[in-house]
């Protein structure tokens, strides 16, 4: 379905009442940011800016706010700056190839892995199902397509779901195979079978730069035990079948987050049990609260209490549903002051063309819906990511960009998914070049990449 909607409505077939929402290519509606955010008017290039620059940035948009109580700071800002990742989501690379999708490179096709990597495109976040009906997302899929990013030279993102199929804000299903186990034992096969991917990931000499414990898992994960009440949002947009989701009642929130802590304190476990300190691991807790301060802190404050072990906070944001780039740049500045943690963007997206979303989805949609729309979009979304406090916004992954033209089953006139970024033809959009002129790839590297 050619929809902006982010994945977790895509994939539920959910979509908003038909609204055309008409600006015109190339103008941008300022005031509707109140002056806060400004678009962007240029493609931006990180390596040409001081990193000097960045923190002074950083120290002007963000001031310290004094006198808030919470948890206690677990790690000063950090001395030097991490790396910045562009990232992709490409899960279903693999079988778009397969099945004959055209990635164009200049006048010729080539590797899609190669043509992202040379224009910046550095981390690749692969899903994985527990036992998917097909095979694709599975555990061999994800470790060939894993493996082959670890040897073009990429930073690799393993985004674990805990279900067979798409785990999200409306659903978290437990594996059929897992269906029956009573709590302890749900605890138990869970860390085992982090524990196995991890070591599977590892003997193929494709082990994760970062590991995602499960997927938007603002309401818990495999449900209904590990699942959470939610508190009401006053900033993400609900419609349709997209709803507030509630737990079975009788509820009991203390039982809910224990069960909830127990799981993500087992899943840590299985990933430290197979990996060692220089493998460089780095544990993601991913939610779907990119605009939304209050949820996320409501989450983390739990998680810090419980003492979870977690490097990364990971965010899901997509304009139509979590608020503005000024309530993502405020949830930012606040959750960096409160946890001192690294945040990371792990789902984003933005379409090239008009998909005539509903009014109440379209209202945070201030670029235009073009494939300059598009590019602008991204460039502002890593701006205001790198702007974050301490040096401590490491990156914007862009969900599924690799679907393209596939002969027989895209048209080279209607193209692929409105959010890809290539066209009908399979050429890259605007958005591919967002960081600019990148160094070359050696050419050794470069042939490893175009083998598979």
């Amino acid at each position: 379905m050619d929809t902006f909607f982010p994945a977790w409505l895509r994939r539920s077939g959910v979509v908003g009442n038909c609204a055309h929402r008409s600006t015109a290519a190339h103008r941008y509606d300022n005031h509707s940011t109140s002056g806060k955010i400004k678009i962007s008017s240029t493609v931006l290039s990180w390596n040409s800016v001081p990193s000097g620059i960045g923190l002074l940035a950083a120290i002007l948009l963000f001031p310290t706010t004094g006198g808030a109580s919470g948890p206690a700071p677990q790690a000063a800002a950090r001395v030097n700056p991490a790396p910045f990742y562009l990232g992709a989501d490409i899960s279903t690379l693999a079988e778009v190839e397969q099945r004959g999708g055209i990635y164009m490179d200049g006048d010729k096709p080539g590797d899609a892995l190669a043509i992202f990597m040379k224009h910046g495109w550095t981390c690749f976040r692969l899903r994985i199902w527990v036992d998917p009906r097909d095979g694709v997302n599975g555990l061999e899929y994800t470790t060939k397509l894993a493996k082959r990013i670890k040897d073009a030279g990429g930073t690799f993102m393993l985004d674990f779901h805990y279900s067979d199929w798409w785990a999200d804000p409306q659903k978290q299903n437990k594996p059929a195979a897992w269906a029956n186990l009573d709590f302890d034992a749900l605890v138990k096969q869970t860390q085992a079978y982090t524990a196995q991917v991890i070591k599977t990931l590892k003997d193929a000499g494709a082990t994760p730069d970062f590991v995602q414990l499960g997927n938007e898992i603002t309401g818990g994960m495999l449900w209904p035990e590990g699942q959470v009440k939610v508190p009401l949002s006053t900033v993400k947009v609900f419609g349709g079948d997209v709803t507030a989701i509630k737990p079975p009642e009788p509820y009991d929130d203390a039982k809910q987050w224990d069960h909830l802590i127990r799981l993500l304190k087992a899943d840590a476990r299985g990933v430290r049990s197979v990996t060692a300190p220089e493998d460089h691991v780095r544990i993601v807790i991913h939610i779907d609260c990119g605009g939304d301060w209050p949820v996320t802190k409501w989450y983390f404050d739990h998680l810090t209490r419980a003492g979870v072990d977690y490097d990364v906070i990971g965010q899901s944001y997509y304009p139509n549903w979590h608020g503005t780039l000024e309530d993502v740049r405020d949830n930012l500045r606040h959750t960096i002051e409160r946890y001192h943690k690294d945040v990371m963007i792990v789902e984003t997206a933005y379409p090239s063309r008009d998909v005539h979303p509903s009014p109440a989805a379209a209202k945070n949609m201030i670029w235009p819906m073009t494939p300059e729309g598009q590019e602008r979009f991204l460039a502002d979304l890593i701006r205001v990511v790198r702007q974050a406090p301490e040096g401590r916004g490491i990156g914007v992954n862009y969900w599924h960009p690799e679907a393209t033209f596939i002969p027989g089953s895209t048209n080279r006139w209607n193209g692929p998914d409105a959010n890809s970024l290539f066209d009908a033809r399979g050429n890259p959009l605007p958005a591919l070049y967002v960081l600019g002129p990148q160094p070359a790839v050696p050419t050794a590297q470069a042939e490893t990449i175009g083998r598979h």
